[in-house]
């Protein structure tokens, strides 16, 4: 008999189961047949997260921009566009987003920005000119051009610098394995390519990594630095970042930092439930490499960034846990947070709070600032003492 009643038991989890995948693979067929509808709407001068929501709603879909996607526009959330779609919702959306370097992943529910991989190569938040000067490098092909030292500006229709300096000789060994010399019926000489290419092809041909330096100033002349891997990986560290997480996971919040990085990110926990907490961080105008340390040592762990290994490690807890004091019976939610300024108070660092996570003297405490902003609790009336017999 238990026997059988285990079988069913299986049969209807397994059931259940099918059941699940089968509506969420349902909820994504529909997405993705939205997607092939036609859909026609013209937006002027919106903010991306404007264009998106109304759009949205014309074709019956949800659009999130994801957190790693608002960082690596000019001005995040906020930054303004014009567009008109007229045809499938899928191809006018991937031309929409191509002109950020963005694209969309569909999920079970709704359908996520996310940055492409080309965004990368500009450090920090990007500049409207970066993005064109990035569109420009990978799309525009060329075959002929004057000369190794002006080749950047021939191609960019601009003076771009290319650094450091002694990897111009590179660039011009490595383009004369693939060029011959013209010459024009004016006298004049041009080198020429056996292929067509564009200097995204080229870059990526003779250096382990290359990016377009941050623009600090308004009329600075755009650089491209052409780098070893562990130079780019150092680079991006060193990058100026903005981050606001509100009441995530510790282990999600490092985990998103670490994706900016683009290191393999490992994490040893000696108690299973360490970066279970949930924190809020908010810093701005911070390197990335300062704000994943600030995180990791205030959920009391320790940090280890091998930009030759292309690793992060990161170890924890340091200290011991004490013993939690049993939970009253009915509490639930946060009863207070901490807040630890940084670097001189530019940004702080929020643990929120439990019950079971204060200490007896803190709960006291709690306990008559309650009193003297509630009031003393009514106390419930004595019952009378019997009379006593007379004798």
């Amino acid at each position: 008999m238990n026997a059988k009643n285990s079988v069913r038991k299986a049969v209807v989890g397994i059931a259940l189961v099918c059941i699940s995948v089968g509506h969420v693979w349902a909820d994504k067929l529909q997405l993705q047949a939205r997607l092939s509808k036609e859909v026609k709407i013209e937006l002027r001068d919106v903010t991306i997260a404007e264009a998106l929501e109304k759009i949205g709603k014309k074709a019956g879909v949800k659009f999130v921009l994801s957190d790693e996607a608002a960082w690596k526009l000019p001005q995040g959330e906020a930054t303004r566009l014009s567009v008109m779609l007229d045809g499938p919702l899928a191809e006018s959306m991937t031309e929409m987003l191509n002109a950020f370097f963005m694209r969309y992943a569909v999920g079970d529910e709704e359908i996520t920005i996310y940055p492409r991989p080309e965004l990368d190569h500009i450090l920090g938040r990007p500049t409207t000119k970066q993005l064109d000067l990035l569109r420009t490098i990978y799309t525009k092909a060329f075959k002929t051009y004057h000369s190794p030292r002006t080749l950047t500006s021939e191609i960019l229709g601009q003076e771009v610098l290319i650094s450091p300096v002694g990897r111009h000789s590179d660039l011009r060994n490595f383009l004369s394995s693939l060029r011959t010399t013209v010459r024009r019926s004016d006298g004049t000489e041009i080198y020429e390519l056996i292929i067509s290419v564009t200097l995204a092809q080229v870059f990526d041909s003779y250096t382990s990594a290359w990016y377009l330096c941050q623009m600090e100033f308004p009329n600075q002349i755009p650089e491209i630095r052409l780098v070893s891997s562990p130079a780019f990986r150092a680079a991006k560290l060193d990058q100026i970042v903005d981050i606001s997480f509100k009441e995530e996971k510790a282990e999600v919040i490092i985990q998103r930092l670490a994706n900016r990085t683009g290191m393999e990110l490992r994490i040893d926990k000696r108690d299973p439930s360490w970066l279970e907490g949930i924190i809020t961080v908010d810093m701005q105008n911070v390197k990335l490499r300062q704000a994943l340390r600030n995180v990791v040592s205030t959920v009391d762990g320790d940090v280890r960034i091998d930009v030759k290994g292309n690793e992060i490690r990161m170890v924890g807890p340091r200290h011991k846990k004490k013993a939690a004091a049993p939970k009253p019976s009915g509490s639930a939610g946060y009863v207070g947070k901490i807040s630890i300024p940084m670097d001189g108070g530019k940004y702080y660092i929020e643990f929120m709070l439990r019950e079971k996570d204060l200490t007896e003297e803190l709960k006291k405490l709690r306990e008559a600032k309650m009193k003297a902003i509630l009031g003393e609790s009514p106390k419930p009336a004595r019952k009378p003492k019997p009379a006593a017999k007379s004798k």
